[in-house]
């Protein structure tokens, strides 16, 4: 298993610094952390939004479809559609700042467990699903996760013979929801929010220096560790509880908890619509080893969480070894970001 890891991690390693462009040792320090932050905003944040946006669409568009046509294909197409838009949601929770943290949009979409019982009685009234109406619902009642569980149902099996009229609008309108929150915070970086990041000590009001900037994007990667590792991964697992798990009915979150930790290394890159500059090529300035701990960590953490071959609501009662390792290894990687890159940062970015 040891050997195997390390053919994993080394393989991880080459395929990071692969294509990277070479920072020039001409260039202006100053220019550079400018440069990353103008790459970040615009390449990895905005971008990703974009995609989660265009992404929205599309399940809210399937869903309608299936409202219409209420067959097994078009539920097939929505259970994909939300398997996509959830892919690029959880990339994007290595970047929680901005927007989607001022306007509270994770909880909004991103609750769990799900509220069987109160579901079941918002499905027993005959409130007309309004915008407003969902919009002033408690965060266990909207958002990926009771769509999840229209989907599949509560043991993943849900066929088209079971979705009722009444379940097919609350569908709908949580899907519009998604779509609705997901353009707020797409627009709000492309009309005001890129440039602030872009700009963080040169006229940005939200961010007095680049420094400022610096130390909140690397506490949004350290931040998703912790909350892999000892929220949505620990705390299930230390209860032995499959209930707790946030994405059971469709039996994806293991991809969850990957697509976050690879979102750390996204950022840290300037890698997620195009490979531009990333806060590691101002780490590689200076400090090569840094940047080599921070990629090896990173992928001891993602070649911990590939040795859970099982969903993950059995995964911690029957692979618990692996699973405690994956802890061990997230939590790694959290501590180097914590110790060794934010005080670099405090050093070099300000």
């Amino acid at each position: 298993m040891k050997h195997t890891l390390l053919i994993a991690s080394a393989a991880i390693l080459l395929l990071a610094s692969c294509g990277k462009k070479t920072t020039t040792t001409t260039t202006d320090l100053s220019t550079l952390k400018k440069n990353i932050l103008s790459d970040i905003a615009s390449t990895v944040c905005s971008a990703s939004y974009t995609e989660m946006n265009n992404r929205a669409i599309v399940l809210e568009n399937a869903v309608i479809a299936f409202q219409t046509t209420t067959n097994p294909a078009n539920l097939e197409a929505c259970r994909l559609a939300w398997k996509s838009v959830r892919y690029t949601w959880e990339t994007t929770e290595g970047w929680l700042f901005g927007p989607i943290s001022a306007n509270n949009i994770d909880p909004r979409i991103d609750t769990w467990p799900v509220d069987f019982n109160s579901i079941d009685s918002v499905l027993n009234t005959t409130i007309v699903f309004t915008e407003a109406y969902i919009d002033n619902l408690e965060d266990a009642l909207k958002g990926f996760h009771p769509v999840e569980y229209f989907l599949w149902g509560s043991a993943g099996t849900k066929t088209v013979a079971e979705f009722t009229p009444r379940q097919l609008e609350y569908l709908v309108a949580l899907t519009h929801n998604l779509t609705k929150l997901s353009n707020e915070v797409n627009n709000t970086w492309k009309n005001g929010y890129t440039a602030e990041l872009a700009t963080a000590g040169n006229g940005s009001a939200s961010y007095a220096t680049t420094g400022s900037a610096y130390i909140e994007i690397v506490d949004a990667m350290s931040g998703i560790c912790d909350e892999v590792a000892n929220g949505k991964i620990n705390e299930p697992f230390l209860a032995q509880d499959p209930s707790l798990e946030e994405s059971p009915y469709a039996k994806n979150s293991m991809k969850d908890f990957t697509q976050n930790i690879q979102g750390v290394l996204l950022i840290y890159q300037g890698n997620f619509s195009q490979d531009k500059l990333g806060i590691e090529d101002l780490v590689r300035m200076y400090n090569t080893s840094l940047d080599l701990d921070i990629k090896t960590k990173h992928a001891e953490a993602i070649a911990a969480l590939n040795t859970i071959t099982l969903p993950f609501g059995e995964a911690i009662i029957t692979q618990p070894i692996q699973v405690q390792n994956a802890i061990t290894k997230i939590n790694a990687l959290e501590e180097v970001l914590d110790t060794k890159l934010k005080p670099f940062l405090l050093q070099y970015a300000n």
